[in-house]
């Protein structure tokens, strides 16, 4: 084999299994890592809550809620009863079609009484969580 193929060979892995970047670098990709679950752990809150047209200390609350679990979420993945992986757990977006319809069949119920809109519609969502 040339000094060529031996190369390309043993270069295209950069971090086998084992291995860790060094420290700037590790830093570096952790903020990168941050910087993208930080917007997409905020969207779905601003989504679900704007869909059920939360008041802003609902929606702050609301923020705060997924941020909460989000880090116990990590928390338990990094110790003996997880997979300790380097990575943040998040919400995610499959969920929103099913939120969607529920949020739409409370409100096509037009509902009304002493309590407001939204808080019948967060009742029917979790209650199928």
């Amino acid at each position: 084999m040339s000094a060529q193929q031996n190369q390309e060979t043993k270069g295209w892995i950069v971090y086998p299994i084992g291995s860790k970047p060094r420290w700037p670098l590790a830093v570096l990709l952790g903020v990168q890592q941050y910087l993208t679950m930080f917007g997409a752990t905020v969207l779905i809150p601003f989504i679900v809550g704007g869909a059920m047209q939360l008041p802003p200390d609902q929606l702050a609350l609301m923020i705060s809620t997924i941020f909460f679990t989000s880090g116990i979420c990590t928390l338990i993945q990094q110790s003996p009863l997880g997979n300790r992986l380097p990575v943040i757990q998040g919400g995610t977006f499959s969920f929103l079609g099913p939120t969607f319809a529920i949020i739409g069949m409370v409100a096509a119920k037009e509902l009304s009484g002493p309590e407001p809109l939204w808080q019948i519609q967060i009742q029917e969502v979790a209650g199928p969580l």
